[in-house]
């Protein structure tokens, strides 16, 4: 069988979807240049006929880990150039967002100075457990999009709206294993990513849910129905849910049935392959740190701080070990306890 033959939907099902291994991110979809893959029920399925242009397979992650086996470093949470902790000073942004509100800032700052003609973000329509890929054209739609959804999101399907949307610059937030997919993508010139996606904008992230098996447990726990969430965090081993009635509590570790397969396999805690990092660790519940990873994250956070939208403070060099330590160890326990995938050979 030739090379060309080997790179399709086929052997991504073979070594990626089947075993369990997908992250449910929505690339494949986004890449095909025939539209033939479809995520359905957050698991890509072929629809058509596959023209085994090899795409899909490219810009996979899971296929890139099992291939190039890559050797686990715990100390490293990837290329750092500042950091700061943070938060919104914008009023209508901190006491809707979630945490610090830094992300929806610095997008809706952006958006109003026409640095960025949209944004992909996770929305949601029904419940904060059922999120929804968006390209927002508005800070409008920005602004709702905030606060933090711990179920699986396929957000990268909407790479193909950047182009017929006609737009140009546009910033992209999402978790690890999205940013990653992204770089990808970026790497292998598809959709024209390269040139269109202006920021990449990294939460930090343990997990993703399957929002059925976590609505379940919810409901089962708590007694809560999702759709009366108003508010979703985690911080301290806990997952918080607010609702009219309160917040509420339980330990992350009672949800872990509702773990999703394919983040098993995750060695990124801190969104690595982002121009800027951001997630509320070691900080105060209403602050972010911020991790600026090159040129393009250092300068969408300098046009925040031009106008004057966020209260911040750099940390010095020299304090980065003791502040970063939180976000450190769990980075070193997510590598940790990390899921071997075993290699695949492509010769």
């Amino acid at each position: 069988m030739s090379k060309k033959q080997e790179r399709n939907f086929e052997l991504l099902n073979h070594a990626v979807i089947n075993p369990g291994y997908c992250v449910s991110c929505g690339g494949c979809e986004a890449v095909c240049p025939i539209y033939v893959i479809s995520m359905e029920s957050l698991t890509p399925k072929l629809v058509g006929e596959c023209i085994s242009c090899g795409a899909c397979v490219d810009i996979c992650l899971r296929f890139k880990q099992r291939v190039e086996q890559p050797l686990t470093d715990e100390e490293n949470i990837g290329t750092i150039k500042e950091v700061y902790i943070g938060k919104s000073k914008l009023e209508n942004i901190s006491s809707t967002s979630q945490n610090g509100g830094v992300v929806t800032t610095l997008l809706v700052t952006a958006m109003k100075k026409s640095v960025i003609d949209g944004a992909i973000v996770t929305a949601h329509v029904s419940d904060l457990l059922g999120p929804v890929p968006q390209l927002a054209l508005s800070e409008f739609e920005i602004k709702k999009a905030s606060k933090s959804k711990y179920t699986l999101n396929p957000v990268l399907v909407k790479l193909p709206s950047i182009k017929l949307s006609q737009k140009e610059d546009v910033a992209f937030v999402g978790l690890p294993c999205h940013s990653e997919t992204l770089d990808n993508i970026i790497t292998m010139k598809n959709l024209g990513a390269d040139f269109r996606i202006k920021y990449v904008i990294g939460l930090f992230c343990m997990s993703s849910y399957e929002p059925n098996s976590f609505r379940t447990i919810i409901s089962d726990t708590l007694g809560l129905q999702s759709d009366l969430l108003s508010k979703t965090d985690c911080a301290r081993g806990k997952f918080f849910f607010e609702s009219p009635d309160g917040v509420s509590e339980m330990k992350i570790k009672e949800c872990s049935p509702a773990k999703a397969e394919g983040c098993k396999y995750c060695l990124d805690f801190a969104a690595e392959f982002a121009d800027i990092s951001i997630g509320n660790v070691g900080v105060d519940d209403d602050s972010n740190i911020i991790i600026v990873r090159n040129e393009r994250g250092k300068e969408l956070l300098e046009l925040a701080l031009a106008n004057d939208v966020l209260d911040i403070q750099q940390i010095d060099e020299t304090n980065w070990e003791e502040k970063l330590t939180p976000a450190k160890k769990l980075s070193a326990s997510k590598k940790r306890g990390a899921k071997p995938l075993p290699p695949l050979s492509t010769t």
